[in-house]
């Protein structure tokens, strides 16, 4: 599927990536301006068409602005609510990439190992260069992404065991006249790949060993793997404006997506979670506590290794110019976007169960000024 057009601070400040515990600039004027959050958002909604949006803002640790609008399930007639898990596609490799560090963290797994230590049947590249952990959470790999082999048939299979998903691509596995550590290749596979070694080295299904590591210590209670029948109450309905044979030609008319299933992709996009979770995991990348200041330091640096420039760090796209973190996702009929201001101390996280007209725009999801995540942070004086 192709992408749209991603604890107390008092004892542990000493390091120069903390932060003040409070923001009062930002968080004063956040506060109080939901009727500007608002136009942004219905204005979104307009402009799309979009059946479902839910909006959650953060600012000085604590939930300024939570809203969703329009139907979960517009044939049932099902109003959306911002507790609803909606699917996050590609926000799923930043919870898979802050599991690796954790693991890290604890000399459980080694980051620059050749990845056969942990998943000993992929394959070497033909040039011989050893292929990592680091350089994969660096999309530095070489490993492709989706090809023909993400068809119908792969939507309505289910896997079980993350191991499972190798075969699909272990015997054409790199992208063509690429050879790893040569210049970024966004590929989903190589967060799965990820996936299977954290699986390896923690000694328990991929699942469990990211709810050990990230989502219990987060009490992050809506995020879980996607699967079919999860609609209604628990997950949104699925709409698209865009044709779904090759998911770039506008409709006359929305369609409902088909219940799909993503378990192929279980590390790199195979997550639901509500705007409320995604606002706590995102507060817990500025400051020491899930992760220590080592592994802050690497989700907030521009990831350059032995000289070639990537954009994600682990999951996450550290930008400057103000620093934040940034992470979107998009299948068909979804858009999803989480942003997080280091010094400002200010979240906002967008989720939509459509695919509306305009979208592949990537405008929903964008943290720059004609973005809705970037007007709505605006609106808490942040650009």
């Amino acid at each position: 599927m192709p992408r749209l057009v991603p604890l107390a601070l008092a004892a542990l400040c000493a390091a120069p990536l903390c932060v003040a515990a409070a923001q009062p600039a930002a968080s004063a004027t956040c506060v109080d301006s939901s009727a500007a959050f608002r136009r942004i958002v219905t204005e979104f909604q307009a402009r799309q068409q979009n059946f479902a949006i839910s909006v959650g803002v953060s600012a000085g640790g604590r939930t300024v602005f939570r809203e969703a609008t329009g139907f979960a399930n517009s044939a049932q007639r099902i109003a959306a609510r911002p507790e609803m898990a909606f699917s996050i596609a590609s926000i799923t490799k930043a919870f898979t990439g802050v599991a690796l560090l954790k693991l890290a963290e604890a000399s459980r797994i080694d980051l620059d190992a050749e990845v056969q230590r942990y998943v000993p049947t992929f394959p070497r590249h033909p040039s011989g260069r050893p292929v990592t952990l680091r350089l994969l959470a660096h999309h530095l790999g070489a490993v492709r992404h989706w090809g023909a082999e993400r068809d119908s048939a792969l939507y309505a299979r289910q896997f079980t065991d993350i191991d499972e998903i190798l075969p699909l691509f272990r015997d054409d596995a790199w992208v063509a006249d690429l050879a790893p550590l040569t210049k970024a290749s966004y590929s989903s596979y190589g967060y799965n790949i990820i996936g299977m070694a954290i699986q390896a080295a923690t000694g328990m299904p991929f699942p469990q060993a990211l709810r050990t590591l990230v989502l219990q210590p987060l009490q992050l209670s809506s995020v879980q793997f996607d699967r079919p029948g999860l609609g209604g109450a628990m997950r949104p309905a699925r709409y698209s404006w865009y044709d779904l044979t090759d998911f770039h030609e506008l409709t006359d008319a929305p369609q409902l997506v088909p219940d799909w299933n993503y378990s192929h992709n279980m590390a790199g996009g195979g997550l639901i979670a509500n705007v409320d979770d995604l606002l706590t995991f995102a507060r817990a990348m500025r400051t020491p506590g899930l992760l220590n200041d080592a592994s802050i330091a690497r989700l907030w640096t521009a990831p350059t290794v032995q000289g070639v420039p990537a954009t994600m760090s682990f999951g996450w796209n550290p930008k400057a110019n103000p620093e934040r973190l940034s992470i979107s996702g998009s299948n068909a009929g979804v858009q999803a976007g989480l942003t997080v201001w280091r010094d400002a101390d200010v979240v906002v996280a967008v989720l939509a169960n459509s695919w509306g007209r305009g979208s592949r725009s990537g405008e929903f999801m964008d943290d720059g000024p004609k973005g809705l995540i970037g007007r709505l942070g605006a609106v808490c004086g942040v650009r």
